[in-house]
């Protein structure tokens, strides 16, 4: 392991509060992988958008405002950087990126000409999503790409906010499943431990644990 993988991993596995630690990432990360402004969000399936900013760098906050909201989530659809796959630019497209609302509307305003945008995956569980943006016009090229893509997985250890529950759930003398209530209502899967019939939505159990 190098030694900006090594220190990332430290970053990763420390225990200060998810925000610090994810911005603690991303001043790392732009050692290795340069950008002009970086956003860093959670998936939150259960939300009207789907995605919560958990930090950013540089980035104005009526770009970080925007990001948050209805337009982006559906371009990350749109370019499939939802699902596991390496580093997008909108270089990569088959069409021009004016053509989608985040860029027409935001990014090229804000001075944002380049990107690359990864889903963050643990396994087939979808953590959250990475935007380095450049104000450059030329494409990242091929060696910055590979960086980030052998990073994207330690980003994704940092970032996710299952991490601790996984861990405590470890410690919980015989628990035998379990699930995290979202404030948006969403039911996620805790790492470690299987689900069960008792814990469905709508079961009394969870019905409880919302009260």
């Amino acid at each position: 392991m190098s030694l900006g993988s090594a220190e990332l991993a430290d970053l990763a596995a420390s225990t200060c509060a998810p925000g610090d630690r994810a911005l603690s990432m991303l001043e790392s990360l732009r050692r290795r992988v340069p950008f002009d402004a970086a956003w860093l969000a959670l998936a939150d399936p259960g939300s009207s958008v789907g995605y919560a900013s958990l930090a950013s760098v540089d980035l104005p906050q009526g770009t970080e405002r925007y990001l948050l909201g209805p337009r982006m989530a559906h371009d990350i659809e749109q370019t499939g950087t939802n699902r596991a796959r390496p580093p997008l630019s909108p270089s990569d497209l088959p069409y021009p990126a004016e053509t989608l609302p985040t860029w027409a509307e935001c990014l090229h305003p804000a001075g944002f000409h380049e990107a690359l945008a990864v889903a963050l995956f643990d396994g087939q569980r979808h953590v959250g999503f990475l935007a380095l943006l450049s104000e450059a016009t030329r494409p990242p090229d091929a060696a910055v790409r590979r960086e980030l893509q052998q990073l994207t997985p330690l980003l994704t250890r940092g970032a996710d906010p299952m991490r601790p529950l996984a861990a405590a759930a470890r410690v919980v003398g015989g628990a035998a499943a379990g699930i995290a209530l979202c404030c948006s209502g969403a039911q996620l899967p805790v790492p470690g431990l299987p689900d069960d019939a008792l814990l469905v939505d709508g079961s009394p159990v969870v019905t409880i644990a919302r009260s």
